[in-house]
């Protein structure tokens, strides 16, 4: 038993010191990716410590699932591309391959993670410097936030996504939008459907735009919501051959209420029923955990209020982001899931435009101030 723990230790030290090298630039390395490895480095350890092979089911049972592909799916029914999407072969196939070699798969699935984790900052560190000067501590609020952090210590694939996800709203080109929509879909086909509306969305709202730029966007958003709810019986009838019929009560208090609660970090308050909650945890104790990570409501909120008040950058992006956002919270209304995970890939785009537009308005006060006699 000792042996296997120790080695656990060994491969997560091991794989912290190989990813800080690959990260180092002539001897020397970005602070992030050293700060982010270090904080993996205890988190994993820690979890492990703690639950021991019981970690799979800490905070999520989809690292158990994850694992199961790995160890018994794939093994028994090898490469079947039919199973591509349904046993997510884009993190657990590579995974399974690396097992080969003595690995741990569920630290493999953990090492993913912390670097989709720097691949997060270093992309988002890209957009942010077309657009200000210098990257600032407060940025790390909004972009490679508490949240993102706390996901690279599980065996999930949500980081995975949030990076794909930064590529496809941000990168240029048909072609890699494209690309990255692919890889996406391979993840969380439902993701990409949403992002690819998103865009055209977009397309459709820049070739109607009139001096009622705003009312406009507002009808956008709101047919992206009723598209989305739509599409969860669309998707059903194509993926398991039964139609569940058309959605109804789309603009009722419920509904609304689901989607500021999603807006606001809260969406755990809409899982209570008649046992108390489906949550395993407290409504005291998701509260208090709210606090920790804050970007769970800072993010979306902040982006929301730029999105209305002030945004003056990066409006495709925004449009985008928002369009895709709602048009994915349409769909999940149809549901009774509802969870913070399902948000990670879109905070870190809003996370993003709302830096940038925060210091394009910081910027701007300056510059009249300046002016000022």
């Amino acid at each position: 038993m000792h042996i296997a723990i120790d080695a656990y230790y060994f491969q997560a030290i091991g794989a912290a010191l190989a990813i800080v090298i690959m990260f180092s630039r002539n001897r020397k390395i970005d602070f992030f990716p050293l700060v982010a490895v270090g904080t993996w480095l205890i988190g994993v350890c820690a979890i492990y410590y703690k639950y021991g092979s019981n970690q799979v089911n800490f905070y999520s049972n989809d690292q158990d699932i994850h694992l199961r592909f790995i160890r018994f799916y794939i093994p028994e029914e090898g490469f079947d591309i039919r199973n591509i999407i349904s046993l997510r072969y884009l993190i657990t196939y590579p995974a399974y391959v690396l097992t080969k070699l003595g690995l741990n798969d569920v630290l493999i699935l953990k090492t993913f993670q912390i670097l989709s984790l720097i691949g997060i900052y270093t992309k988002s560190k890209k957009v942010l410097l077309l657009h200000i000067s210098k990257i600032k501590v407060w940025h790390f609020m909004f972009v490679a936030s508490p949240l993102m952090f706390f996901f690279s210590l599980l065996a999930l694939r949500d980081l995975t996504l949030a990076l794909f996800t930064i590529c496809f709203v941000f990168d240029k080109g048909v072609q890699r939008k494209g690309f990255y929509a692919v890889l996406i879909f391979l993840l969380k086909p439902h993701l990409s459907i949403a992002l690819v509306f998103g865009t055209l969305m977009l397309i459709g709202f820049k070739r109607m735009k009139s001096q009622l730029n705003h009312i406009l966007a507002m009808v956008f958003i709101c047919l992206s919501y009723v598209f989305g709810s739509f599409s969860y019986s669309i998707g059903t009838y194509f993926k398991d051959y039964f139609f569940p019929g058309i959605p109804d009560q789309l603009f009722s208090q419920s509904k609304f209420l689901r989607i500021s609660l999603n807006f606001s970090g809260l969406q755990f308050f809409t899982l209570i029923n008649d046992k108390n909650s489906v949550v395993a945890e407290s409504t005291g104790f998701l509260l208090l955990a709210r606090i920790v990570l804050f970007d769970t409501f800072l993010i979306p909120i902040t982006f929301a209020v730029i999105c209305v008040f002030f945004l003056r950058q990066l409006r495709g992006s925004a449009f985008v982001v928002l369009a895709s956002f709602v048009f994915y919270l349409g769909l999940v209304s149809q549901t009774e899931f509802n969870s913070t995970r399902q948000n990670v890939p879109f905070l870190a785009v809003m996370g993003i435009v709302a830096v940038v537009n925060i210091e394009a308005v910081k910027s701007s006060r300056r510059r009249n101030l300046l002016l000022q006699p």
